[in-house]
């Protein structure tokens, strides 16, 4: 029991991992009494593991909108409020960014969750996205685990057009 509460309190990913596949081993048992819903025990598991993990994501989201927002509005006054934030979740992604999430973290899917958010703010202001804006993450995971996080080198690859650079 210690070893579960060890990794409840280290890596709760892994964690709900484990128990769902441990309730689902002992659903399989016919000796268990009827009230026992583990089907929906073992959901609420996992759910609260995929929550952790939406949690722990949130931050490379937000950066990537913010970067994009950086780069196609060059003369917004918020840019140094972009960037400070950016810095925040960097720091917010190295604490709460478990080795067990990375192996699930989708960047092309956060990229273009992000591209999408970040096209609003940007039409409000006469901006747009590049029509050659790539479809998948420019970023790797690397960049967000890096000790400090490179705002310049970052913006240079989101502006690179594809093929390019």
């Amino acid at each position: 029991m210690s070893d579960e509460r060890s990794l409840y309190d280290t890596d709760f990913l892994t964690w709900t991992e484990e128990q769902a596949a441990a309730l689902r081993e002992l659903a399989a048992r016919r000796d268990l009494p009827n009230t026992l819903d583990l089907e929906n025990v073992i959901e609420e598991i996992e759910t609260l593991g995929r929550s952790e993990l939406k949690a722990a994501t949130i931050p490379i989201r937000l950066t990537l909108e913010h970067l994009l927002k950086l780069a196609f509005d060059p003369d917004s006054d918020a840019q140094r409020h972009w960037r400070a934030e950016i810095t925040t979740w960097h720091a917010d992604v190295l604490e709460e960014l478990l080795p067990s999430m990375q192996r699930k973290i989708e960047l092309d899917r956060l990229w273009q969750y992000a591209v999408r958010r970040a096209r609003g703010p940007l039409q409000e202001r006469d901006r747009s996205l590049p029509e050659w804006l790539p479809t998948t993450c420019p970023l790797g995971l690397r960049d967000f685990l890096a000790p400090v996080f490179d705002v310049d080198a970052a913006l240079a690859r989101i502006r690179a057009p594809t093929g390019g650079a």
